[in-house]
């Protein structure tokens, strides 16, 4: 949702990763294979590119499967430069590309993610569903009595004709008056394909369709199982809210410099050198104003301000001049307010050690 995260922040990821398992199982537990009947990437993707499919039909069109295949091939495009996207701007890839600058990186990964893609469409389709899909195998483990999935209604199987509609457009070639099988993906296109032969006989259209487990079972959704995954997705999503509101928005450290030993000035100040390592967890410019405190001492910082951009992580060495302290070893305490214009949007402190050197400068 347009947010940014440091590498650092991992917890933010894992409390995400808890939401979405735990919402997908209810959703799977629930409403059965939707995910993969109607959202998920191969199955959009092959039917974008259906035409691919060699037809079973007794006069097939011979035009059809190579206008399929540059469909999969154009489409087997979009989605290899999208994928790259994620780590080369849109605008900043098409100008390289237009101005034939990609590099050997770039083009080699296009090239390498065209070829799966196209392959994938082309030849592999709804068989990866089918045969090595890791969620497909889950959903025997996943699915109870009542959820919801595309059956065939064997109380009204003197109302099939066998006339194979549903076989012939099924994407995993199974036949569903078999049963509930691992290879149904639900994408109703059995339904689709009998409702109408249904309606030529002027019969009721539900042969094939949506049922709670078996036809005829009616549906049971505040079920045990339900509930306790309703429960664990929204203790998830109150985790991730939390770890997000929680999180800083601005990272500090500070250590003594060690190549530089704390001294004394004319004036009687005594100055120490840190290495601060400022970063900024937002997405928006910021000013990171510094400031010590340390307790009966007068100090002061240079630089007592450091421009930080979105993302952005710097070091920068910091000279601390103290008066007022006797000569030892003393705690201070660095102070770092991260503002945007007027607005202070975070706040951090560290414990620094403050040495005062005794004597004259």
């Amino acid at each position: 949702f347009g947010a940014s995260f440091a590498i650092d922040e991992a917890f933010v990821l894992l409390a995400g990763t808890l939401v979405v398992t735990s919402g997908f199982l209810l959703v799977t537990l629930l409403l059965g294979r939707v995910w993969c009947g109607w959202a998920c990437p191969q199955t959009v993707l092959g039917d974008f590119t259906s035409w691919v499919v060699p037809e079973r039909r007794a006069r097939p069109r011979p035009w059809r499967r190579p206008l399929g295949l540059v469909a999969a091939g154009a489409v087997s495009a979009v989605v290899a430069a999208d994928l790259l996207w994620y780590f080369v701007p849109p605008e900043e890839f098409l100008r390289r590309l237009a101005a034939g600058a990609l590099g050997p990186v770039l083009v080699g990964s296009f090239w390498a993610l065209f070829a799966i893609l196209f392959l994938d469409l082309a030849f592999l389709r709804a068989t990866f569903c089918a045969t090595a899909c890791p969620y497909a195998k889950l959903q025997g483990v996943l699915f109870d009595r009542s959820t919801l999935v595309v059956a065939y209604d064997a109380r009204r199987d003197a109302d099939c004709v066998d006339c194979g509609a549903c076989v012939r457009v099924c994407p995993t070639g199974i036949d569903i008056r078999d049963g509930l099988q691992m290879e149904c993906i639900a994408c109703a296109e059995c339904i689709d394909a009998c409702t109408p032969v249904m309606a030529k006989l002027r019969r009721a259209p539900e042969l094939v369709g949506y049922f709670h487990g078996e036809p005829g079972r009616a549906a049971r959704p505040l079920r045990p199982g339900v509930l306790a995954l309703a429960g664990a997705t929204a203790a998830s999503l109150a985790l991730l809210v939390g770890v997000v509101e929680a999180r800083e928005l601005l990272d500090l450290s500070a250590v003594p410099e060690l190549g530089f030993a704390p001294r004394r000035t004319p004036d009687g100040a005594a100055v120490n050198a840190y290495s601060v390592a400022l970063e900024n967890h937002a997405r928006r410019r910021v000013t990171v104003a510094l400031a010590l405190r340390a307790a009966g001492a007068e100090a002061t910082l240079r630089p007592a301000e450091v421009p930080l951009a979105g993302g952005e992580r710097r070091q920068v060495r910091v000279l601390a001049s103290v008066r007022g302290l006797p000569a030892g070893r003393a705690q201070a305490v660095l102070l770092a307010e991260a503002r945007d214009g007027a607005a202070v949007v975070a706040r951090e402190r560290e414990a620094i050690p403050l040495v005062v050197p005794g004597g004259s400068p």
